[in-house]
């Protein structure tokens, strides 16, 4: 988790690497997944937005049957914004889920890998309100916006309680 170097940008190491996003054509990483989850959220609220907005329009032509040629560009625009929109919500919700468990897409794929070889999938899941906050930080007022936030240094990542770090065994269970 500390950094990636699965994928390297010229000689540039990707801190907290999540995917290579061809949308943005960046990976998406530790200084730009919060972003990346405005970008998505945006995304669904616009073409959710724009695809509202053409049902009274086309509730009207069905009622009335007009034979307007803009109808059936209205009907194309609803028809690809409802696409867009259901598409991007899934990708935003699975987003969510990641950001609120602490993990990467790469993560939830395969767990992280710790010395001794043990894996531990929720090694840095700290509770769904502090994962968020890691990545949209401490001030409400500011996740809404595009403005960097998040908490940390990218290199070092709080993890959960652990007895003996120099081996990374896990606390037993009680």
């Amino acid at each position: 988790k500390q950094w990636y170097q699965r994928r390297v940008r010229g000689m540039q190491c990707v801190l907290k690497m999540d995917h290579h996003c061809p949308w943005v054509g960046n990976c998406v990483g530790y200084s730009n997944y919060k972003y990346f989850v405005l970008f998505l959220n945006y995304t669904v609220l616009y073409t959710g937005f724009i695809a509202i907005c053409c049902i009274p329009y086309l509730t009207n032509v069905w009622k009335h049957r007009s034979d307007d040629p803009l109808n059936f560009h209205v009907l194309i625009m609803f028809l690809i914004s409802l696409v867009f929109c259901l598409t991007v919500f899934g990708l935003f919700v699975f987003h969510i889920y990641l950001l609120v468990h602490n993990k990467t897409t790469l993560e939830s794929s395969r767990p992280p890998c710790f010395r001794g070889g043990f894996a531990d999938a929720k090694r840095y899941d700290l509770g769904g309100c502090n994962n968020f906050k890691q990545v949209f930080g401490d001030n409400p007022l500011l996740w809404p916006f595009p403005v960097f936030s998040s908490l940390g240094n990218g290199v070092q990542f709080d993890t959960r309680a652990y007895t003996n770090t120099n081996t990374d065994v896990p606390l037993a269970p009680a």
